[in-house]
């Protein structure tokens, strides 16, 4: 069933974004196992107010110049530079450029995912962060190589920029701090799926390993990286595999090594969670290493 909210905008045109979905010109599907929906970068010098009755995402606004405000009523907040704005999912809440400045800011929807449930506040909310102006380059990056790919390019970056946006974004939002408890426990056992991923890491064995119940599990799986048990080692697979591959080895022997039996099965799952397939990664690999070899010369 579709989930139903209300949207006003009122800005001028300009900036740009990336989207999940392909009816947005710079789209790219994996961005929802990263648990975005959409995000851009935009300088706004005019108009620009957005509003939105019980949207089912998390809104994020890192500004780098001018004033910002976050409003939901008649309550406001002032976004300055090096600061972040957030407005939680649901309620009817917007945010506007103030001021004569220009507003450069660089803006996420994160969707409604148990990993961001720390975003969750009763009101709109600002924190100091400087993470905007390496944000603004890592989006802008990310959109560019996301309008390479769906142009057909095979030499496009889209997924190694989105790698690098999702860890700056949990950096910037102090997610990748040092793991303790069943947190370190869960990352521990993850990096022993990285050295034998083509071993059975069934739900049961992991719960054995962590002397947890599968209930338990699946609860720290979903607090520590938004996904079910089975997802996450699904995931960390398809990592190494991509790894794999652009390292130059064949689509059968990176299939076999982390437990896949055919090769064309594994091929469809890898299309399914990056949105290439395997044969794209590896052209695109051997077109950078090409362009960075050598070129021989005559003596």
């Amino acid at each position: 069933m579709a989930t139903i909210y209300y949207e006003r905008f009122d800005i001028e045109e300009g900036g740009r974004l990336v989207g999940a979905h392909v009816y947005h010109k710079a789209s790219c599907p994996p961005m929802r196992s990263r648990g975005i929906f959409m995000c851009g970068i935009a300088a706004p010098a005019g108009l620009c107010e957005i509003e939105r009755i019980d949207a089912p995402f998390h809104v994020l606004v890192f500004v780098l110049g001018g004033t910002a405000e976050l409003f939901e009523g008649e309550q406001t907040w002032r976004v300055q530079p090096g600061e972040l704005g957030v407005l939680p999912r649901g309620g009817q809440r917007g945010f506007r450029r103030v001021g004569d400045a220009a507003l450069p800011h660089v803006w996420f929807l994160l969707r409604d995912d148990p990993r961001w449930d720390f975003l969750a506040r009763s009101t709109p909310w600002t924190t100091a962060s400087e993470d905007g102006p390496l944000l603004w380059d890592a989006v802008s990056t990310f959109q560019r190589e996301a309008q390479r790919h769906n142009a057909g390019a095979a030499d496009a970056l889209m997924l190694p920029a989105l790698d690098l946006l999702s860890q700056q974004l949990e950096r910037a939002l102090g997610m990748r701090q040092a793991r303790s408890g069943w947190a370190a426990a869960l990352h521990a056992l993850l990096a022993e799926v990285a050295r034998r991923p083509a071993e059975d890491w069934s739900i049961e064995r992991i719960s054995h390993e962590l002397h947890i119940t599968a209930a338990h599990l699946h609860r720290i799986c979903r607090q520590c990286y938004g996904l079910a048990p089975g997802q996450l080692v699904f995931a960390r697979r398809m990592e190494l595999a991509r790894d794999g591959l652009r390292e130059g080895r064949t689509v059968a022997s990176v299939a076999q090594a982390i437990g896949y039996q055919e090769a064309g099965s594994f091929s469809r799952r890898f299309r399914q969670h990056f949105g290439v397939s395997p044969s794209e990664v590896q052209r695109a690999a051997a077109g950078r290493s090409g362009r960075l070899a050598p070129s021989a010369t005559k003596g």
